[in-house]
This record gives structure tokens, sequence and C-alpha cells, in this order.
């Protein structure tokens, strides 16, 4: 029963690391409480590898949406 409480109890706390990150240091905005707070989570995402936002190959990629298929024929 203990270690259940413990296991959710770490879910919330990550889950609300999750929240604040999003709602501040992802958008460029310092936390208000505590900033030193949001710049050690801005330092560990810096760490972290990232996808490059443009395709490396010769590729043209597209986000257009997709011609719907009429199967019910």
């Amino acid at each position: 029963m203990g270690a259940i409480v413990v296991v959710l109890l770490l879910a919330l706390l990550l889950a609300a690391a999750v929240m604040l990150y999003v709602a501040y240091p992802y958008r460029g905005e310092r936390t208000p409480v505590s900033p030193l707070l949001g710049e050690a989570m801005r330092r560990g995402v810096d760490a972290l590898p990232t996808l490059d936002a443009e395709p490396t190959s010769g590729e043209h990629v597209s986000i257009a949406p997709r011609a719907q298929v009429d199967s019910h024929h």
C-alpha cells in the first residue's frame, strides 16, 4: 500500500514539473515563484538532443491534409 502511494506521488510530481515547464520556460518566460527552477529546467532541456525542424535531405515535406478517400462504394 505504501509503495503505491509513493509511486502516485512521484507521478504527480513529474506531471507538475512538465506542466510548469510547458507553462513558462518552454515559451521563454521566467517562472514567477522560483526563477532558479525555470533556469535549471531550461539548462536540462538544452543539454538533451532534439530533432531538427528542417528536413536534412532534399525531400519536400508537406503538412497539408491528405485528400479524403471515399471507400464506401
